[in-house]
């Protein structure tokens, strides 16, 4: 097996406060190109909106459609898949409103598919237990507890 050829993130630093801003900018443009999932991931990050709409629900699609695509059920949920999306979403946005609508669109939608069709994967059984414990971590926050009223409706529906 080949191993990966990657620089330590220390030398890489080291490099990129070297660089200057048009280089950095070329580089970031590059990446932006190179794949969805960066774009997506600079959007989230540089678009300080709270809860912004398009990119919230962009994420929100991805969480869906790994238990439910546009063809109608997966035949094999795909938890990591929006997990992925989850953890990417707050990593780039810090937006912890999103975060929790998110992770609770997850456990909403193993819950539907588990009623659906008498059961799940475990890796997804435990994942909604996961990302419901997520849920609460981010509930215990002083922020989090400013927007409990939001999602109370919605936990009271999966409890």
């Amino acid at each position: 097996m080949v191993e990966e050829a990657t620089l330590k993130w220390s030398e890489l630093k080291k490099y990129l406060q070297d660089a200057g801003q048009k280089e950095l900018i070329e580089l970031v443009h590059d990446l932006y190109k190179q794949s969805v999932d960066n774009r997506r991931y600079v959007t989230a990050r540089y678009t300080k909106k709270e809860g912004d709409s398009e990119i919230l629900e962009a994420y929100r699609k991805i969480v869906i459609n790994a238990y439910f695509p546009a063809r109608g059920a997966a035949s094999k949920p795909r938890y990591s898949v929006a997990k992925k999306a989850i953890n990417d979403y707050f990593r780039a946005s810090g937006d912890i409103r999103g975060t929790m609508d998110l992770a609770l669109t997850l456990v909403e939608n193993v819950l539907k598919y588990r009623c659906e069709f008498s059961g799940i994967d475990e890796e997804s059984y435990a994942g909604g237990s996961e990302m419901m414990g997520k849920v609460c971590e981010l509930i215990r926050t002083e922020e989090g507890q400013k927007l409990y009223p939001d999602f109370r409706e919605r936990l009271q529906k999966i409890y």
